[in-house]
């Protein structure tokens, strides 16, 4: 019943599973419109840490703060309206929390996404060609998480047993190989080529009219 009809899917093809391919009449549309990086100039790297807007675990929380702020980067994190950034306590100039920043400001400032893992999340930091460490909680997140280290675009920590050492090794180990971010500008490019999300709504219409009442 799910997939007798049209299916839509807000991923690029390689994302999915090999293993359960979705049927011939799958359309693959593009969330938001990938991004090109602008020309490099030299900085110090930029992470952005996300749980998504519905944790509010400040343990795990400040774990991953007191890895990140040993990095030689710049951070920026946001919490969401659940947590007030002032329980994680005092942090270093370099380390910026915010409960909600817009992604598509932030993304095309960023080199790597730490993350939960959540399908908008990660769609964001892909169609932006970023590399991701996953920090997967519930949900489609441990799924995401493991197509994605099959895809060459992110390494995965445990939410119950990291540590903040193993925190700061991992974006390390990840920013330094240039291999996530190349694995994961090809992904860019394949959502680049993927039609937008309007042109879904002649499909559905399409559909409506094809279908008997009641199916």
């Amino acid at each position: 019943m799910l997939d007798r009809h049209l299916v839509l899917s807000p991923f690029p093809p390689s994302f999915r599973n090999p293993l359960f391919p979705l049927p011939a009449h799958t359309f693959a549309f593009r969330q938001a419109a990938a991004v090109s990086p602008a020309a490099a100039t030299p900085r110090n790297p930029t992470v952005y840490f996300t749980l998504g807007t519905v944790n509010n675990t400040t343990d795990l929380f400040s774990r991953v703060l007191a890895g990140l702020q040993k990095l030689p980067a710049g951070v920026v994190v946001t919490v969401g309206e659940r947590v007030d950034p002032a329980e994680l306590g005092p942090l270093p100039d370099h380390v910026r929390v915010e409960q909600f920043v817009p992604q598509e400001l932030l993304l095309p400032q960023c080199d790597l996404v730490v993350s939960h893992g959540g399908s908008g999340s990660l769609m964001g930091a892909l169609a932006h060609g970023l590399p991701s460490v996953l920090i997967p909680l519930g949900a489609d997140q441990p799924y995401n998480a493991r197509r994605s280290v099959e895809l060459g675009t992110a390494q995965v920590l445990d939410p119950v047993t990291l540590t903040s050492e193993e925190v700061r090794r991992e974006v390390s180990a990840v920013l330094a190989d240039g291999a996530y971010r190349r694995a994961a500008e090809r992904v860019r490019e394949e959502i680049n080529v993927l039609p937008g999300p309007e042109q879904t709504i002649p499909l559905l219409e399409a559909l409506h009219r094809s279908t008997p009442q009641g199916n």
